[in-house]
C-alpha cells in the first residue's frame, strides 16, 4: 500500500461517513428511520437492492470461483429473474396495500401475533448468518494487502458499517448502497485493464484462451443433482431461495416499501436485477482474466496466486499499482458494508416492530448497533472456521427458505387456513431440514435442494389441514363455531 492507495481509501471512508450523518440530519420519525418517508426513488432502491445482495462473497467468491471454473455462475441470475417477476406480480401487490413496515405484519394481519413473530426470527436468524460471513470476506483483503489480523480487519469493516447505519438509517443504506456499488463497479473494470495491459495481446487473447478452456460457457443444460450451476439448479432450488430472500425477506422488502407506490417498486425490482446481473458478470469474468493471466502475462510465474477465496486479495496485494490497490481494497470494503449495513438495519427493524413492538429513534439506533455487534461476534466466528463463503452463504440461507416462503404462501393462496395450520406446517418444514440437513451427505442431490423439499411439505401441510378440521377459522387464524360473528368479519387480503 502506497500513499495514494491510503488516500482513495480516505476519501471512500469520508463519503460514506458522510452520507450517513447527512441522512440523519433529515429524520424527524421511525418511519423517516425504516422506510425513508416512502419517498427514495426507484432507481436508488434497485441500485441498493443488487448492492445488498452483491456482497463480498459476489465481488471476492465470484472471481474465486471465475478463477476455479469459469463464469457458468451467471445462469443463477435466470433464477433471480423468475423470482423477481413473481414478487413483481404476486408479493409486492400484498405489501402495497397494506400500512406495514416490514414483511412480518403482513403475517400478524392474516395470521396473528404467534406467525409473525415465528416469521421474524427465520428471518433473524437467516440474515445473522449471512451478515457474518460476509464481514469476513474484506478481512481476507485486509490480511494479504495491510498484514492485520482477521479479527482486526473483521472489527474495522464492521464498525464503520454499524456506525453510518445506526445514524442514517435506510436513507443513509441506500445512498451509500449506490456509492459502493460504483466504486465495486470501476474498482473491477479497472482491474480487468491491468490484466489485459499485462498480456500480449490484450484482453482479445485472455478471451481466445479462456474460450479454448472451456471457461466462457454461461449455461450448463446437464442435470447434475450434486452440483448446483446448471438450469435446473438455478430455476429449482436456487429459484426458491431468491423467492424467498426477494418475497419474505425484510432486506428486500423493506426497499420495496421504502418506494412511492407499487410501479416504483416494480422499477425498483428490474433495475436491481440488470445491475446485479452486470455486477457478477464482471466479477466472473475477472476471475477468468486473472486464469489467463497466470498462464500468459510474462514473469506472472513469479507470483502465487491462491485459489478460493484468496485468488483476488492475493492479485491485489501482489500486482496491483498505486492508487488502484486502495481502490480495489474500497470496493471490497464496499461489497462488504453494502450487504452488512442492509442487513443489520433490517434486522433492527424487524426486531423493533415484530417482537419488541417498540418505536422511537434513539432505541432504533441503539438495536441496531447491539445487533451490528451480534453479527460481528458471528464473523469473528466464520473466521475460526476458515470458511469458504460462496458455499457457505448459499447453503446456510437455503436452509431457512423453505419454511418461512412457505407461511407466506399459506396466507397469500387460502382463505381458510388458520394460524395453527401454518405453524404446524412450517414446523413439518424445519423437522425436515434438520432432518436432511444431518444426513446431507448420503443426499443424492445438492443441499440446496432442501429448500424446495421443505417448502412443498410446509405448504402441503398448512394448507392441507385446513378442509380437514370441523371448525372454522376467522382471519386470524382462531378455532371458532360456524355461526354469524365469522361472516361479519372483513375479508383478509390473504
Amino acid at each position: 500500500m502506497q500513499a495514494l492507495d491510503y488516500l482513495v481509501m480516505a476519501v471512500y471512508a469520508a463519503a460514506v461517513l458522510g452520507i450517513g450523518f447527512w441522512a440523519n440530519r433529515r429524520q424527524k420519525n421511525t418511519e423517516d428511520y425504516f422506510l425513508g418517508g416512502r419517498q427514495l426513488p426507484w432507481w436508488a432502491v434497485g441500485i441498493s437492492l443488487v448492492a445488498t445482495s452483491f456482497s463480498s462473497a459476489s465481488l471476492i467468491g465470484g472471481t474465486g470461483y471465475g478463477y476455479a471454473a469459469g463464469i457458468d455462475w451467471i445462469q443463477l441470475q435466470i433464477g433471480d429473474l423468475v423470482a423477481l417477476l413473481i414478487v413483481m406480480a404476486v408479493f409486492l401487490p400484498f405489501f402495497a396495500a397494506q400500512p406495514i413496515t416490514t414483511a412480518y405484519e403482513y403475517l400478524g394481519r392474516r395470521f396473528g401475533d404467534r406467525a409473525r413473530t415465528v416469521g421474524s426470527v427465520l428471518f433473524l436468524a437467516q440474515t445473522a448468518v449471512r451478515a457474518s460471513i460476509l464481514v469476513y470476506g474484506p478481512a481476507l483483503a485486509l490480511q494479504a494487502v495491510l498484514g492485520w489480523s482477521v479479527e482486526t480487519s473483521i472489527l474495522v469493516s464492521a464498525a464503520a458499517a454499524i456506525v453510518y447505519s445506526a445514524c442514517g438509517g435506510i436513507a443513509a443504506v441506500v445512498w451509500t448502497d449506490c456509492i459502493q456499488f460504483g466504486v465495486i463497479v470501476v474498482a473491477v473494470i479497472a482491474t480487468l485493464g491491468v490484466v489485459a495491459g499485462d498480456v500480449p495481446g490484450g484482453f482479445g487473447a485472455v478471451l481466445d484462451y479462456a474460450s479454448s478452456e472451456g471457461r466462457l460457457n454461461p449455461v450448463t443444460l446437464e442435470f447434475q443433482p450434486k452440483k448446483l450451476f446448471h438450469l435446473t439448479g438455478a430455476l429449482v432450488p436456487y429459484l426458491v431461495l431468491a423467492l424467498s430472500l426477494f418475497g419474505t425477506g425484510q432486506q428486500s422488502v423493506q426497499r420495496f416499501l421504502a418506494c412511492r407506490d407499487l410501479s416504483s417498486a416494480r422499477k425498483a425490482a428490474l433495475t436491481g436485477w440488470f445491475a446485479g446481473t452486470i455486477a457478477l458478470g464482471t466479477c466472473l469474468l475477472l476471475g477468468v482474466a486473472i486464469h489467463a493471466w497466470t498462464k500468459l502475462a510474462p514473469g506472472a510465474a513469479t507470483f502465487h496466486i491462491d485459489k478460493g477465496d484468496k485468488v483476488l486479495p492475493a492479485f491485489l496485494a501482489q500486482r496491483m499499482p498505486a492508487g488502484l490497490a486502495g481502490l480495489m481494497l474500497a470496493a471490497i470494503f464496499a461489497a462488504s458494508m453494502s450487504s452488512l449495513d442492509s442487513a443489520i438495519h433490517s434486522m433492527s427493524t424487524s426486531f423493533m416492530v415484530d417482537i419488541a413492538k417498540r418505536s422511537g429513534l434513539r432505541l432504533a439506533r441503539l438495536c441496531t448497533v447491539v445487533i451490528g455487534v451480534i453479527a460481528t461476534l458471528g464473523a469473528l466466528a466464520a473466521a475460526e472456521a476458515e470458511t469458504t463463503m460462496l458455499q457457505t452463504m448459499v447453503t446456510w440461507l437455503g436452509m431457512f427458505a423453505g419454511p418461512l416462503l412457505g407461511l407466506f404462501l399459506i396466507g397469500m393462496t387460502t382463505k381458510r387456513a388458520s394460524e395453527v395450520d401454518a405453524l404446524i406446517g412450517v414446523a413439518a418444514g424445519a423437522i425436515l431440514v434438520v432432518a436432511l440437513f444431518w444426513n446431507h451427505e448420503q443426499l443424492p442431490v445438492h443441499k440446496l435442494w432442501i429448500g424446495p423439499f421443505s417448502l412443498v411439505l410446509t405448504y402441503v401441510t398448512g394448507a392441507g389441514l385446513a378442509p380437514l378440521l370441523p371448525l372454522r377459522r376467522n382471519k386470524r387464524g382462531h378455532d371458532e363455531p360456524d355461526d354469524q360473528s365469522d361472516r361479519e368479519r372483513p375479508v383478509d387480503a390473504g
